[in-house]
This record gives structure tokens, sequence and C-alpha cells, in this order.
């Protein structure tokens, strides 16, 4: 099987590229691509400054866990993470809560690591104490070719997500060996995998968990959990009752009873069923795990394009979300070009 390659730059592939990733993967096919949707007494955090829309270390509030309660959470999931690590400062991170949920995310500095900031992240869930996320981004990216093969990382991938219990209901959708372009040249970095959340048989777009591991040595480097589809959610019947046929034909529709216009000919380019678990995604982990179910639709998401989008420099694509039941539109990315 042949694996193609992406190239992410380093620190700002953490935690919120792990979320953009998610548009990545959207792109390569979902087939997709991110994580939070998930020792001793670490010194007192320094004083960060929070960016527009980001959250400071807040006291424990509803019920939730404080940042005092997270800290050792933390210390104590990266001593399984990385073994023999030794801990010189953890420092609480400003965070922005509506992409992030309820979680807390801290900065950790090793004491081998010659950045003064630290470089290894780990993220707490605010609700069960648990790990959503971590990465270790010391030497993330070296100028030496693998030592391990990608078939060889993706069963370490296989066998972490199995001593997690978390490998039954994914689906790998991506595995590729990621790399930097620097101005020394091109770097190679861990290998990137992607396991989209299944639930009776159809992938959520939203839900899923994301791997890196070292290409070197074969240890997991970056591990995020998106899984904000909770069991107390509805979920409609993974059968369409449109088809794939007939929903193509709602497209032209819509878009002219929309837009008022007539787009031209529309070409279909990828069809697929998915749960609609973006809504899902945008409650706060206290609203996850509450006992009022949401409804989950089935969906299909179509992305086609019009005489537009196919003059522009590069050509571009639309994209439309159906409700695979009741034929309505949940959401719609279209540009009449106007």
């Amino acid at each position: 099987m042949k694996h193609s390659n992406i190239t992410i730059n380093k620190i700002g592939y953490t935690l919120a590229a792990v979320l953009l990733l998610a548009c990545a993967v959207a792109s390569a096919g979902c087939v997709g691509m991110d994580a939070g949707r998930n020792g001793p007494a670490a010194p007192t955090s320094p004083e960060a400054t929070a960016s527009p829309g980001a959250t400071q270390a807040q006291p424990p509030s509803d019920g939730l866990i404080g940042e005092e309660e997270a800290r050792p959470l933390a210390v104590a999931a990266l001593e399984r993470e990385i073994p023999g690590i030794r801990i010189e400062r953890v420092a609480a991170e400003p965070y922005d809560a509506q992409t992030y949920g309820d979680v807390w995310r801290f900065r950790v500095k090793a004491e081998d690591d010659p950045d003064p900031e630290g470089e290894i992240l780990v993220s707490i869930d605010a609700v069960d104490g648990e790990m959503t996320s971590f990465q270790d981004a010391r030497d993330y990216y070296r100028p030496v070719d693998p030592a391990i093969t990608i078939d060889a990382a993706e069963e370490i991938a296989g066998t972490y997500l199995r001593e997690r219990n978390e490998s039954s209901d994914v689906v790998k959708v991506v595995a590729v060996l990621s790399t930097a372009d620097t101005p020394l040249g091109l770097r190679n970095g861990p290998y990137h995998f992607v396991y989209q959340r299944s639930i009776d048989g159809v992938l959520c777009w939203y839900d899923k968990i994301i791997l890196d591991v070292d290409s070197i040595n074969g240890r997991v480097v970056s591990y995020s959990k998106f899984w904000d589809v909770s069991n107390n959610d509805t979920m409609a019947d993974p059968e369409p009752s449109i088809p794939e046929d007939a929903v193509h034909e709602r497209v032209p529709t819509y878009l002219h009873d929309t837009y008022g216009t007539d787009p031209g000919e529309i070409v279909i380019g990828s069809t697929e069923l998915r749960w609609y678990d973006l809504t899902a995604q945008q409650r706060t982990a206290q609203q996850r795990w509450s006992q009022e179910p949401v409804a989950v639709p089935l969906a299909w998401r179509i992305e086609f394009d019009d005489e537009w989008y196919r003059s522009q420099d590069p050509p571009r694509t639309a994209r439309i979300w159906i409700d695979a039941h009741s034929g309505e539109v949940l959401s719609a990315s279209y540009n009449p070009g106007r």
C-alpha cells in the first residue's frame, strides 16, 4: 500500500493544530483529519498572558476539577507515557474553551529539554480527570531517514490503542510520514495516524483519535482524542432513507432556492455517509456528560463544484451536508461567485 507524506510545523501541530487537522483530514478524504474533546509536586506555574478568547487558569467550579487537582494528574499521565521523564516545571496554559472544552492544558519542561519554555504538552479533562492529549515535541523533526517502517509504526499504534481499550470502535483513515520544510532542508518527523470513530458501521466526521509514532525509536510521541458524542446521545437509523442518487438531485434545487441563481453545471465530486457530529463537538464537556440526549443526525456529505468554482485558479470545491432521513440541508459551504 502506498503512503503519502504530510508536512506540518513543530509546536504548531500541538493541540490547536490537532483540531485543524480535522479540516486537513476532510480535504484528504478523511480520510480524513485532530484533541480535546481527550511525581513530586510541581512548582507553581508562572503567570501567562492570555490571547483574545483564551481562558486563564481558573479555580474549580460547578463540580469540575481545578488546576491544583489537575496538575498531579498531568504529571502522572506523562510519567506513564514517557517512562523515566524528569520534570523540571509544569505550567498551566491559557486555552480557548470554545475550542478545547473543559480541559486543563499544561506545558511541561523536562530537565533535558533545551527549550526554556518546554516542549511537552498535556491536557486533562476537567470532568473526569482523564488525559485527553499529550505531545512530546522534543526532537520531533530530524535530518535522518526513518529507522522503522510505517507498517511497524502502525503495529505500535495499534498496540497502544488496545492497551487503552480504544481499538474496537475506530477505523484507521490516515497513515503518513510527517515532514517539515526548514531553512536547512527537509526534515522527517513521526508517522502520523488518524483513527475515525465508528458507530453502527458509520464513521463520525469529528470524533477521532490521532497518534504520532517516532520514526526513529518507535515511541508514541503524541496522542489526541476527540470524543464528543456521548453514550447518551440518540442515533438515527444507520441505514439512510434517502439513497445517494436521490440526494444528488437535492443539491441544485437547494442552491437555486437559497441563492436565487442558476449555478450552471453541477459536478458531484464525492459523496459519503457520516454521522453529523459537528453539533456535539460544539457542546461543553458538562453538556456532553449530561443525561439529556442530543440527536446526532445521519447525513450525506457531498463535495461538488460549478462553473464558477471550476474557473478559479486553482479550481475550488464546495460542500453540503444533507440529513440522510429528512432531506434537510444541515449546513453548506458555498459561494455563488457573485
